[in-house]
């Protein structure tokens, strides 16, 4: 079976067309979705759960025709992640309706879950970058494998958002795609395109919730300890030759929660989000720590 990492790639940018009201710099310590346009967001309208759907159908453009389908996004925010690191969405997108000039197709995510990540840019903007992987058949001759790299989405909030109901978009418009595997029926390039949307409004903003999250190994953390009456991180050392690092997540995670954070460089044991994916060469993004 061949793959399709078209439309898994851009759904993801799709799906987080969810938050991105109240949208500062790029640069800003954090980024969290909230229910409220207000910024820190409270802990009553934080959000930590995506459901998006694309707006009409996604589609993949090909010399052969355009293969469209619908697109639905169920994820979850990370908890936590350090400051100065995109807000990681993880969660699986679903395909249906899918057809390509009058012809069913099915396209199923692979190697799911998804990982999306998303970054403020400016006011009521932010980019949402992704990979994933979806496989697509259609009849008994289109079985295709295309990789796409460097595949960025734009998002706006409620308030740049054109779409109904208002509640924030995502889209990625007429980026070009390479074919990996497949045969001659296989179009060496194809573009995509595609709008989602999330089901409430959702706005992107700041977190009001840090905690000192203390690693299982030194030479880790941008911290060299925590304080122990405020449970704040004390002493940063910017060579990353400490045990403890600030991190912003959901709000009340107890002190002493184990926890498996996203980090702001590749210097991790884990692969994945759930620090379950062993990394030898210690460059991978997450890494086990203890809420302090």
């Amino acid at each position: 079976m061949k793959a399709i990492e078209m439309i898994g790639l851009v759904a993801l940018a799709a799906l987080l067309a969810m938050a991105f009201a109240g949208a500062t710099s790029a640069m800003a310590e954090s980024t969290v979705l909230c229910k409220a346009d207000e910024s820190p967001c409270s802990s009553t309208n934080s959000l930590t759960h995506v459901h998006e759907t694309s707006v009409g159908k996604a589609k993949l453009l090909t010399s052969l025709g355009t293969t469209e389908c619908n697109v639905l996004f169920l994820g979850d925010t990370s908890e936590p992640t350090e400051v100065g690191t995109p807000l990681v969405v993880t969660g699986n997108f679903t395909y249906s309706n899918c057809e390509l000039a009058g012809s069913n197709c099915t396209a199923t995510e692979q190697n799911g879950p998804a990982e999306l990540e998303v970054l403020r840019e400016g006011h009521e903007t932010a980019a949402v970058t992704g990979k994933g992987l979806v496989h697509l058949v259609c009849g008994k001759t289109i079985d295709c494998s295309y990789n796409g790299t460097g595949l960025k989405g734009t998002a706006k909030g409620p308030l740049l958002s054109a779409q109904v109901p208002d509640n924030g978009e995502v889209s990625l418009s007429g980026q070009e795609t390479t074919k990996e595997v497949g045969g001659f029926l296989c179009p060496k390039t194809a573009k995509l395109d595609i709008t989602t949307s999330p089901l409430v409004e959702t706005s992107l903003t700041t977190a009001t919730t840090h905690y000192c999250v203390e690693y299982a190994r030194a030479n880790t953390g941008k911290f060299l300890k925590v304080n122990s009456t405020t449970h704040v991180c004390e002493e940063e050392d910017a060579s990353r030759l400490g045990k403890f690092a600030l991190t912003f997540g959901r709000p009340g995670l107890a002190v002493g929660t184990a926890v498996c954070v996203r980090l702001s460089s590749p210097v991790g044991l884990y692969n994945d989000s759930a620090c379950t994916s062993d990394n030898a060469g210690s460059t991978g993004r997450y890494e086990k720590g203890t809420i302090r």
